[in-house]
């Protein structure tokens, strides 16, 4: 894993988790794996994630390969959702774009195979909050590098994380990617985690972090909230 210490944003305070009990702040510019199963509740620990930053006035930007821009927001129903943007790269391919509330904030890609285009919009809603709203921090989730290596080589994936998590860095924002355990090889769980300088893994009702903090603890998914 890569080391933070020395990238860290004096200017940017730390992110908090957003997960009760889980007590460990974030470093401004991280890059964090979130690895589990199917069924492990990766994504209520994201979308725990974006709350947690939405009801702090923070801006959050949510690139998704797996579920739609409405299904996103309608989890999200109930809060503030002015500094949400989504990144959509599901509902193109089946002809499901519609007509939704906040649809300024979100971007339809055609495919998870263009990555310049999702590189483009990311990029676009960095600069929206960075430059025109004055947010300083910025919440991403990648969800999932799993699905993004079903349509392209590890070797093209590398270099777009790279161009990712570079710019996360360099803003101070923080990165979740929502890897699928079990689904990899070695080769492409290490050369993903070169980039990151965190590893939180979901594996059996067992929760462990890694390299920003040390953390195991025992967590259960109930009602669609996790529970430490």
């Amino acid at each position: 894993m890569s080391n933070i210490r020395n990238r860290v944003r004096a200017d940017i305070m730390a992110y908090n988790m957003g997960i009760p009990k889980i007590s460990s702040d974030i470093p401004p510019g991280t890059n964090i794996l979130i690895s589990g199963d199917l069924f492990s509740g990766k994504d209520v620990f994201s979308k725990k994630f974006v709350t947690e930053g939405l009801s702090d006035g923070e801006a959050c930007i949510y690139i998704s390969t797996n579920e739609s821009a409405e299904k996103i927001l309608d989890d999200l129903t109930g809060l503030n959702l002015e500094n949400l943007s989504i990144i959509d790269c599901v509902s193109s391919r089946f002809g499901a774009t519609v007509e939704l509330p906040f649809s300024e904030q979100i971007r339809y890609v055609e495919s998870p195979v263009d990555l310049t285009m999702m590189m483009v919009a990311t990029n676009e809603f960095m600069d929206l909050y960075t430059n025109n709203r004055n947010i300083r921090k910025i919440r991403i989730v990648l969800d999932s590098i799993s699905t993004l290596l079903m349509y392209s080589s590890l070797r093209t994936i590398f270099k777009f994380l790279h161009v990712l998590t570079t710019r996360v860095k360099t803003v101070g924002a923080v990165c979740l990617v929502l890897m699928e355990e079990g689904a990899h090889d070695e080769i492409e769980i290490k050369t993903i985690q070169q980039l990151m300088h965190g590893l939180i893994s979901l594996n059996g009702g067992d929760l462990t972090i890694k390299g920003f903090t040390n953390l195991q603890m025992k967590y259960k998914i109930e009602d669609g909230d996790i529970i430490i």
